[in-house]
């Protein structure tokens, strides 16, 4: 698939910074157009990964989310169990819905989706890479078979071997 030249902005979650520095990939997100972090993701994010923020390539922007922005999502937040990352993130979506929202948790995708959201994770940008030729397929297999150990996320063995077959046999690397 050709690179295409339309570049869109992407609002995160702490998750995906966090994982995708410490996999050595944070650089796979100055290709967006921006990187927009709320104020308590920027602070999540600091206090985890110090020198993520300051990343030379990468322009991370930091968001003042509103509250009353969040308060439209509280009551959903606290019935799904969102933190306050997850749910500013959310709430700064809702002013950037061209925007792709990265998170790795579970429920705040669900909110998403239901939202009409665009969601990607960690592994989907990893993913992203080949596509956008920032990564050669061995190197994101690589990257994957790697990420249990150089990272925190949590992804489950079975789903993680199941990208990584994927990946092989969408390129000839069985």
């Amino acid at each position: 698939m050709a690179r295409s030249d339309i570049r869109v902005s992407v609002v995160c979650d702490a998750g995906p910074l966090i994982h995708l520095d410490e996999a050595g990939c944070l650089d796979l997100l100055a290709d967006f157009e921006n990187v927009l972090a709320p104020d308590v993701v920027w602070d999540e994010v600091t206090r985890h990964r110090p020198g993520v923020l300051q990343y030379s390539d990468l322009k991370i922007i930091r968001v003042s989310t509103p509250s009353a922005a969040r308060e439209g999502l509280n009551t959903l937040a606290e019935a799904l169990g969102l933190d306050a990352g997850e749910t500013a993130a959310l709430a700064l979506m809702q002013q950037y819905p061209a925007a792709i929202f990265l998170t790795d948790d579970a429920a705040a995708r669900l909110v998403a989706k239901q939202l009409g959201m665009m969601v990607h994770g960690t592994i989907g940008i990893i993913l992203r890479a080949i596509r956008r030729s920032q990564r050669t397929p061995q190197e994101v297999i690589a990257i994957l078979e790697r990420l249990p150990i150089s990272s925190t996320l949590y992804v489950r063995a079975s789903l993680l071997e199941s990208v990584i077959n994927r990946v092989k046999q969408e390129f000839g690397l069985d």
